[in-house]
């Protein structure tokens, strides 16, 4: 099966939203809720700890490792539609979108060979930071204006009490605690994860192989 779909989507002929399809495997399914599971425990430490860092997009950066750009996105997505659902909190979907965004690069990212070394991590790192800050940036002014009620908020009333505006103190704090996040451990996490799967287990995910050449 995977055979196929790695045929299917080599071809030329195939177009944009069967290549989209063609990730969507049995597999990949699978995948997709034990990935939310381990955002969602990631955030459950995030706010046990209270946390300056978030901690949920680690099974977001594994479906990308493991299945793909499209597979990441919908499962990074999903993750903050649960946690509204689960934290009674509806403002969590708008932050979908920063799931959303980092799934799509950290995938685009696999595939362009730039995760097979431990040293390309931090690069890519500082870019999924990048744009999860400018998403989430928006979003976390206009919809909660400014405070997200959690450990970042630390880092966000240290450049408000410098006189900076709520609009660069917001992005400052985000790029800043994103750095840590997705730079350094959301990223590692899931890459040591992936580098060190079982081969009995990795052979059956058609985007391992772009982490192991």
């Amino acid at each position: 099966m995977f055979k196929e779909v790695k045929e299917l989507m080599a071809s030329k002929k195939m177009s944009f939203w069967s290549r989209i399809k063609a990730e969507f495997t049995t597999t990949a399914l699978v995948l997709i809720p034990i990935g939310i599971a381990i955002n969602q425990i990631g955030r459950w430490i995030h706010t046990i700890l209270g946390l300056p860092v978030w901690l949920d997009t680690i099974g977001t950066m594994f479906m990308a490792m493991l299945c793909g750009p499209w597979v990441a996105a919908i499962g990074g997505f999903l993750t903050n539609v649960a946690t509204a659902l689960i934290y009674g909190m509806p403002t969590s979907v708008f932050y979908g979108f920063v799931q959303l965004g980092i799934g799509l690069f950290a995938g685009f990212a696999v595939i362009k060979g730039w995760m097979r070394k431990w040293w390309q991590l931090p690069l890519v790192g500082i870019a999924l930071a990048l744009i999860s800050t400018l998403i989430s940036t928006p979003i976390g002014v206009l919809v909660r204006g400014g405070v997200s009620g959690q450990g970042v908020d630390a880092v966000y009333a240290f450049f408000l009490a410098t006189g900076t505006g709520i609009w660069e103190s917001v992005f400052a704090s985000r790029f800043l605690t994103d750095l840590l996040d997705k730079a350094v451990i959301s990223i590692y996490l899931a890459w040591f994860a992936v580098k060190n799967l079982p081969n009995k287990y990795s052979k059956i995910f058609s985007y391992v192989k772009y982490i192991r050449k």
